[in-house]
């Protein structure tokens, strides 16, 4: 494993479903690929403070040898944000909200589907996929020439819907975790 490679921070908005299924489903994957030590963290912008991951994606997680069952939410502060190396939102209005609040974290605060989108849409600079803040910058760069963020960048909250809402987040999730993972381990 290559230590110390950044850290990356996951927000929804109850910080029970979205943002950490993100967080330790990637904290997983790393772990079994070996993969590079990356920090990994979540909170919610409106965090259901120290309530347990959301049963259905922490039976996700268990089913694939991850135990988050230790995990608490979390409220969003200032702190986590300038912690972060890349804040990636479930949704643009979470990333709105961040952006609005602490506008010099705006060129490493995108939506996960939205940054896994713009690092398919530029080809690598020679960073080899493994520096967290060389992909960032990546992303950023491709900005202006992959499109503009759409709904297409949200991952619908499945908080308290039904089981198909649930299983679509998953998926979706599943997805782009990896997207991510293939960003950084290089094959």
């Amino acid at each position: 494993m290559i230590e110390g490679l950044g850290s990356v921070l996951f927000v929804c908005t109850g910080n029970v479903c979205r943002s950490p299924y993100l967080e330790w489903g990637l904290r997983g994957a790393l772990e079994s690929a070996r993969g590079p030590v990356i920090r990994l963290a979540s909170a919610g912008v409106a965090a259901l403070v120290d309530h347990p991951m959301s049963s259905f994606f922490l039976d996700r997680l268990v089913g694939r040898g991850i135990d988050a069952s230790g995990f608490r939410a979390r409220a969003l502060t200032e702190g986590h944000v300038d912690g972060a190396d890349v804040v990636l939102t479930a949704t643009r209005a979470q990333r709105q909200f961040i952006v609005r609040a602490q506008p010099a974290a705006a060129t490493r605060t995108f939506t996960v589907l939205q940054f896994t989108r713009l690092l398919r849409a530029r080809p690598a600079d020679g960073d080899g996929g493994m520096d967290l803040s060389a992909l960032v910058a990546r992303a950023h760069r491709a900005r202006g020439s992959a499109g503009a963020s759409t709904e297409h960048d949200d991952i619908r909250d499945p908080w308290r819907r039904s089981r198909r809402v649930h299983v679509k987040a998953a998926l979706e999730m599943d997805e782009v975790l990896e997207d991510l993972l293939e960003h950084l381990i290089p094959r």
